[in-house]
């Protein structure tokens, strides 16, 4: 996995095209319309006219070492974006130089922050966890849960695939185990179709990575049918000439927060 800020209108316009709800059929629930401006309508009857309603959905950016500085320039209240993750880890020891500035960072400039480690399938599932969990160790109940980056690249040439499923399922687990936390998964379409197909893997959230143009992700493997929950849209987001992976929750701020809840185990 890898905006100059734009005026806050002109954010909302891109993000708004970038990515937005269908209305769904007469048997799954009712997304908004995405034609409709994010601020209310007004019911003389019900509500105040200057009540605003959440957009649908909100937005947000995952960064590396590859965006440098970028952190340094992002401004909340000069951007519709409302997270920020970033790369921790990567493998047994491998931590991105930028992690700990853009974990800080993102945390003080009010951002909701989150983390994810880069999964590799010929390192052992115990000291990979490890590796994670001690970078996030300052990970709050407002943060997003840790998030495993399982793509491509994660898998080994050769490597046997019950094998990889076992370790990966196992590094998950200890993941959850230490943090307290349900796991988010991020993958994308051609190996959440080949390889996370069991039905145990759909237990965890998916962040899936799927540039379509459409208004909506397609859900691979194991999550195949369900409502979608953050969706990786495009890795042309540009801030300050800086390229970016766009992404999406499916939901207000209110429902991000909601689910940032649900996620702490009791």
């Amino acid at each position: 996995m890898n905006t100059l800020f734009y005026p806050l209108f002109t954010l909302l316009f891109i993000a708004f095209a970038a990515c937005t709800n269908e209305t769904s059929s007469d048997s799954e629930q009712s997304n908004t319309d995405t034609d409709k401006d994010t601020l209310s309508e007004t019911d003389s009857s019900n509500s105040d006219e200057n009540e605003v309603v959440e957009p649908s959905l909100t937005y947000g950016i995952d960064i590396s070492k590859w965006q440098g500085d970028e952190m340094e320039l992002l401004k909340k209240e000069n951007d519709s974006l409302s997270f920020v993750i970033s790369r921790s880890t990567l493998g047994i020891t491998y931590t991105d130089p930028d992690f700990k500035n853009n974990w800080k960072l993102s945390k003080e400039k009010g951002f909701i922050r989150g983390a994810y480690h880069f999964y590799m399938s010929d390192d052992a599932p115990g000291p990979q966890s490890a590796n994670f969990v001690n970078a996030i160790k300052e990970m709050d109940d407002n943060d997003l849960s840790p998030i495993v980056d399982f793509e491509e690249k994660s898998i080994i040439p050769g490597s046997d695939k019950e094998k990889v499923l076992a370790d990966l399922m196992t590094f998950i687990q200890m993941v959850e185990t230490k943090t307290g936390r349900t796991p988010i998964i991020y993958t994308d379409i051609n190996i959440g179709s080949s390889y996370l197909t069991d039905e145990k893997f759909a237990k965890y959230p998916l962040w899936v990575a799927d540039y379509n143009p459409g208004t909506e992700p397609r859900m691979p493997g194991a999550w195949k049918g369900t409502k979608w929950v953050l969706w990786q849209k495009t890795d042309q987001y540009m801030v300050d000439n800086i390229k970016n992976d766009f992404d999406c929750f499916n939901g207000s701020l209110a429902d991000l927060k909601a689910f940032i809840a649900s996620s702490i185990l009791k």
